[in-house]
């Protein structure tokens, strides 16, 4: 978490795959960090199951950046993977940038990190890390 008020965190959302990285500072409203851990909480429940969390706002008309997280199972084994979309407030030489990066994923990390997502909501600092697989 980079900052807070009574209305709005700002968290820095960062994301390295071994290969490619990006991070963006993005705004996300108060509760809202609860409601992405429930929305996560317990997958992936069936190889079916897909969730997608999204923070800030997209595209140049909005303050500060953006970072999508779809979590998804890649085949019916249930091999689980997230894709992370971030999009920085700052442009370079006019050009918007952007990162899209998938990594697979365990449960049990998906598990750690919605608990990460409700301890940033309650003590408002720290750090939630999703660690990839591999």
């Amino acid at each position: 978490m980079v900052w807070h008020d009574e209305d709005v965190f700002i968290i820095r959302v960062s994301v390295w795959n071994g290969q490619f990285g990006g991070t963006a500072d993005t705004y996300v409203a108060i509760g809202d960090l609860n409601e992405m851990a429930k929305k996560l909480s317990g997958f992936p429940r069936s190889p079916a199951d897909a969730r997608e969390i999204v923070v800030g706002s997209f595209g140049r008309e909005f303050a500060g950046g953006a970072a999508s997280m779809r979590f998804y199972c890649a085949d019916s084994a249930g091999h689980a993977y997230v894709e992370v979309k971030i999009e920085s407030e700052f442009e370079s030489a006019g050009v918007v940038q952007y990162v899209i990066i998938s990594m697979p994923i365990e449960a049990a990390a998906v598990d750690l990190f919605v608990g990460d997502l409700s301890r940033l909501e309650t003590e408002r600092s720290g750090t939630a890390m999703l660690l990839g697989r591999g």
